[in-house]
C-alpha cells in the first residue's frame, strides 16, 4: 500500500491556485474603466444642459386656400321621362332596365287598331269636305249660292282637318318613342302586354351617362374661393379601387337656399367608364382655386399672444427671436401672415411650434434641425 500523504499535498496545491486565479480575477473587474469615463466627461462637457429643445418649420409662401372640397351625388347632365300621350292597351315592350336606348327608338307600342280606323275615316270625310268646298266656289262664282253657304262648307273642312290632326297624332303616339340617347334608368311597374296606359304615365326615365354631373352644397367659407370654369378633380370610390377623373364648374346659384343656407354649385364631366358609374353614387370633388392670393403661411401653433400682440420665434444662429406679425387669414390648421417690419422677407425662415411657454426672446434652443 502507498502512502496517502502525497496526495493530500497535491489536492493543496490545486486549491491555492484556483484561490490565485479567483483574486486576479477580481482584481481586474474593480479596475476602473478610464476610457468610457472619458467619453462620459466629453459627451457631458459638449452639452449645454440650459438649451430648450422643440420644433420648428420653414415659413412656407402659398395659398390658404388652394382648394374646396365637398362631396355630393352623382346625378346625368340630362335626364328626360318617357311618358304615354294617349291611353291604350301595351300591344309590346322593345327595352329592358339598364338597357342605352337611341334617340328616336321606340320603347313601347300601343294597340292602335282602332285609332287607325278612325284617323281612315276622318281622311274620307276630309277628302269628301275639299270636294264639296270646290264646287260651292264655282256655284258661289256663277251667283247661285251667298257668302255665308261657302264659309260654311268651308268652316266644315277646316274642322274636319283639324280632326284628322288630332287623329294622325294620336296614331304617332301609339308609338313611344326615346327622346334623347341614353340610358334606363327607371321602368314603369305595369309595362306587359295587355296593361292599360294612362295618358301622362310614365313609362321609363332616360338618363346621359355620357355626361355626369355633381351637385354641391357649399358653405359661406367655401363660396368665395369658387368660379365658373374652375377645374375639378373628381372621385369615385368603388370596391376595386377608386375612379378619378377632371370636369369643371357649370354653374353657382345666385343665391343660398333659405332651408340650409347654402349654395349649389354644380361640377360637369364626362363619364370616364360608363358601364360602371351610373346615377346615384357619391362623389369626392375637389375644386382648384387658381385665383387665390398668396401668403406667408405658418401653423397655427407657431403663433404667440403677447400683451395683444401676435408673434412668432424665429429661428437665428440657435436663438430664438420674438417677431412681431400681423395676422391676415386663418383656415383650417394655417394662418397667413406678414411681419411687422416693413421689407422683413420671412419666407424659409424657421418658426418654433412647440414649447412655446418656456421660451424667452433670445433663449437657446435645439431644434430638429440641429
Amino acid at each position: 500500500m502507498k502512502p496517502q500523504g502525497g496526495g493530500m499535498v497535491g489536492r493543496r496545491k490545486v486549491r491555492l491556485l484556483v484561490s490565485i486565479v479567483v483574486l486576479l480575477s477580481l482584481g481586474v473587474s474593480c479596475t476602473p474603466d478610464t476610457s468610457r469615463s472619458a467619453e462620459v466627461e466629453s459627451v457631458s462637457a459638449a452639452t449645454d444642459y440650459t438649451q430648450l429643445v422643440t420644433s420648428a418649420v420653414n415659413v412656407t409662401r402659398g395659398s390658404l386656400r388652394p382648394t374646396v372640397v365637398s362631396s355630393g351625388i352623382v346625378q346625368g347632365q340630362s335626364e328626360v321621362l318617357a311618358v304615354a300621350r294617349t291611353p291604350g292597351i301595351v300591344e309590346a315592350v322593345h327595352f329592358d332596365l339598364g338597357t342605352r336606348v337611341n334617340q328616336g327608338d321606340t320603347l313601347v307600342t300601343l294597340d292602335s287598331t282602332v285609332a287607325a280606323l278612325s284617323m281612315s275615316q276622318i281622311e274620307r270625310q276630309v277628302e269628301n269636305a275639299r270636294s264639296a268646298l270646290e264646287v260651292d266656289r264655282q256655284l258661289f262664282d256663277r251667283g247661285a249660292i251667298s257668302r255665308s253657304t261657302l264659309n260654311q262648307t268651308q268652316a266644315t273642312l277646316y274642322g274636319l282637318e283639324a280632326q284628322l290632326a288630332r287623329s294622325q297624332e294620336t296614331v304617332r303616339d301609339s308609338k313611344i318613342t326615346a327622346a334623347m340617347a341614353g340610358y334606363i334608368a327607371e321602368q314603369g311597374s305595369t309595362l306587359h302586354p295587355g296593361d292599360t296606359l294612362q295618358a301622362g304615365q310614365t313609362i321609363a326615365r332616360i338618363i346621359d351617362l355620357d355626361n355626369l354631373r355633381v351637385s354641391l352644397s357649399l358653405g359661406q367659407s367655401q363660396i368665395f374661393s369658387v368660379a365658373e370654369g374652375a377645374e375639378a378633380k373628381v372621385d369615385i370610390s368603388t370596391p376595386t379601387g377608386p375612379i378619378s377623373t377632371v370636369g369643371s364648374v357649370r354653374a353657382i346659384s345666385a343665391g343660398s337656399d333659405p332651408r340650409t343656407g347654402s349654395w349649389t354649385v354644380l361640377v360637369d364631366f364626362q363619364n370616364p367608364e360608363p358601364r360602371r358609374i351610373r346615377a346615384g353614387v357619391s362623389a369626392r370633388v375637389t375644386i382648384l382655386n387658381s385665383s387665390a392670393e398668396q401668403y406667408l403661411l405658418v401653423p397655427n401653433a407657431a403663433l404667440v399672444n403677447r400683451e395683444g400682440s401676435t408673434y412668432v420665434y424665429v429661428m437665428s444662429n440657435g436663438s430664438a427671436e420674438l417677431t412681431a406679425v400681423r395676422v391676415i387669414d386663418r383656415y383650417g390648421d394655417k394662418t397667413a401672415i406678414e411681419p411687422e417690419e416693413d421689407g422683413m422677407d420671412m419666407e424659409g425662415m424657421a418658426v418654433l411650434t412647440t414649447g412655446l411657454s418656456r421660451v424667452n426672446d433670445g433663449a437657446s434652443v435645439v431644434t430638429q434641425y440641429q
